[in-house]
C-alpha cells in the first residue's frame, strides 16, 4: 500500500512553535536583564515593571482587534508582520538610555507586535487545521513558548553575563528579522476550506457548537470563568517570567544557576503540555484546565516553603507541567463552545485577560518588593490564586463530542488539498 503523506497540518504546527520560540524569548528576555536594566535606569523595580504593565495594556487592547483581523486576511500574516515588528524594535529598544523610551518603545510600540505574534492568531490557525487530535495540535503549537525558555532564556543570560544587556537584544532582534519571519512565509498555509469560506468551514461536522459572536460569547458564563483563568495564568506568569531572576539573585543564586531552573521549567512545560493535551483528546477538557491551574497554584506554594538551592527545582518541575497548557486547553474549550468561524475574535477577546493579568502580576509584584524588601507575600498571593483559576475551570461546560464525529471530520480533512496561502 502507498505511503499515506504527512498531514500538512503538522508543518504548520512545526513553524508556529518556531515563531512562538523566538518571539516569547524576546518578551521574556526583559525578566533576564531586569537587575541590568536597574542599574542602567537607575530606577526601582516597580518603575521598571510599570513598561511591562503598559506593555501588557496595549497588547490586551489589541488582541481582539488582531484576532478579527486574522479572521479577515489569514492569520499568515499577521503573524509574520507581527515577527518583523518586534524584531525591529529591539534594535532601537537597546539605545534607550531613560525610562520614558522603554515605555514608549516597549510599552506601546513593541505591544503591537506581541500583539500579533500570540496564541490568539496561532490557535485559531491550529483550530481549522485540526479536529481528531485539536488538544495535541495546539499543544505543540504553544509549546513554542516553553522552547523559548528551554533555549532563548539561557542562551540570552549566557550573552548577557559576557556581554551586556543591548547586544542581547540586539542578536535576538537579527534572528526574528532575517531567519523567523522568512520561515513563516515560507511554511505557514491555512485550509483551503478555512480561507476560502473564511472560517464558516466545519462547525457542525466536528459536533462542536455552532459559530457564535463575540456578544454572544459575552452573555456565557463560560466565557467568563475561562477569561478569569486566564487572568490568574497571566498574573502567575508575571512572577517566574518577570521576577524569579531578580528572586534568585536576591536568594544569592548565580545567573546560570537561575536560567538552568528557567530550563527545567520549559523542559517539563513541554512534556506537561503534550501529555495534558492528550488527556484532553481523550477526556471532558475543563476538568484537565482545572488540573493544570491547581499544578500552578501549588508551584508557588513550593516555592514559598523550600528553601532557595537544589529544592527549587521541585518548583520548576511542578510549574513546568502547568506552564503552557493553559492556552491550548482553553483555545480547544472555546472552539467547543462557539464553534470557529469567530473563535479569533472570540479568543482574542478572552485573551486579554491573560495580557491583564500579566501586566497587574509584573507591576505588583515590583511594588511588593519595594514595600517589603522580599517577594513573600507575591509568592503566596500567585498560590492563592492559581487554586482559585482552578475552582473557576471546573465550573465549565462543554458539549461532548463523539469519538465518531472526530474521526469523520479528520477524515474528511484528508482528502483536501492545501494550497500555499
Amino acid at each position: 500500500m502507498p505511503r499515506r503523506p504527512i498531514h500538512y497540518g503538522w508543518v504548520v504546527v512545526a513553524a508556529i512553535a518556531t515563531m512562538l520560540m523566538v518571539a516569547a524569548g524576546a518578551r521574556l528576555l526583559f525578566g533576564v536583564v531586569l537587575v541590568q536594566l536597574e542599574a542602567h535606569f537607575g530606577a526601582s523595580r516597580s518603575t521598571l515593571t510599570g513598561a511591562v504593565l503598559l506593555n501588557m495594556v496595549v497588547v490586551s487592547v489589541l488582541q481582539p482587534v488582531v484576532g478579527s483581523v486574522g479572521d479577515r486576511i489569514g492569520a499568515k500574516r499577521v503573524l509574520v508582520v507581527g515577527c518583523l515588528l518586534v524584531g525591529a524594535l529591539l534594535v532601537p529598544l537597546s539605545f534607550a538610555t531613560a525610562v520614558w523610551q522603554l515605555y514608549l518603545l516597549y510599552g506601546v510600540v513593541a505591544a503591537v507586535g506581541f500583539a500579533a505574534v500570540s496564541p490568539v492568531n496561532t490557535t485559531t490557525l491550529v483550530n481549522r487545521w485540526f479536529v481528531e487530535r485539536r488538544g495535541t495540535a495546539l499543544a505543540l503549537a504553544t509549546s513554542g513558548t516553553a522552547f523559548g525558555q528551554l533555549l532563548i532564556v539561557p542562551l540570552a543570560t549566557w550573552t548577557l553575563v559576557r556581554t551586556d544587556w543591548q547586544t542581547t537584544y540586539r542578536l535576538l532582534a537579527a534572528l526574528l528579522i532575517v531567519v523567523v519571519a522568512p520561515l513563516g512565509v515560507l511554511l505557514l498555509r491555512e485550509p483551503t476550506r478555512a480561507a476560502s469560506a473564511r472560517g464558516r468551514w466545519g462547525e457542525r461536522r466536528d459536533g462542536g457548537a455552532p459559530a457564535a459572536t463575540v456578544l454572544l460569547s459575552l452573555r456565557s458564563p463560560a466565557f467568563w470563568l475561562l477569561a478569569y483563568g486566564f487572568l490568574v495564568c497571566g498574573f502567575t506568569m508575571a512572577f517566574a517570567n518577570t521576577h524569579f531572576m531578580a528572586f534568585a539573585d536576591d536568594m544569592g543564586m548565580e545567573p546560570m544557576a537561575a536560567a538552568d531552573v528557567i530550563a527545567v521549567v520549559a523542559i517539563f512545560s513541554i512534556i506537561g503540555t503534550v501529555l495534558l493535551g492528550l488527556l484532553a483528546d481523550r477526556f471532558q477538557r475543563p476538568p484537565v484546565l482545572a488540573l493544570t491551574y491547581a499544578l500552578r497554584g501549588l508551584s508557588f506554594l513550593l516555592l514559598f516553603f523550600l528553601p532557595v538551592g537544589s529544592l527549587t527545582f521541585v518548583y520548576a518541575v511542578v510549574l513546568g507541567v502547568s506552564w503552557t497548557a493553559t492556552t491550548p486547553l482553553t483555545a480547544a474549550i472555546a472552539g467547543d463552545l462557539y464553534g470557529h468561524a469567530n473563535l479569533g475574535a472570540i479568543f482574542g477577546a478572552m485573551f486579554t485577560f491573560m495580557h491583564i493579568g500579566f501586566g497587574l502580576g509584573a507591576y505588583l509584584d515590583g511594588l511588593m518588593y519595594d514595600l517589603g524588601g522580599q517577594y513573600h507575600g507575591a509568592l503566596i498571593a500567585n498560590g492563592v490564586l492559581g487554586l482559585t483559576a482552578a475552582l473557576a475551570a471546573a465550573l465549565v461546560r462543554t458539549p461532548r463530542v463523539s469519538a465518531t464525529a472526530r474521526r469523520h471530520s479528520a477524515s474528511s480533512l484528508a482528502g483536501t488539498s492545501f494550497p500555499a496561502d
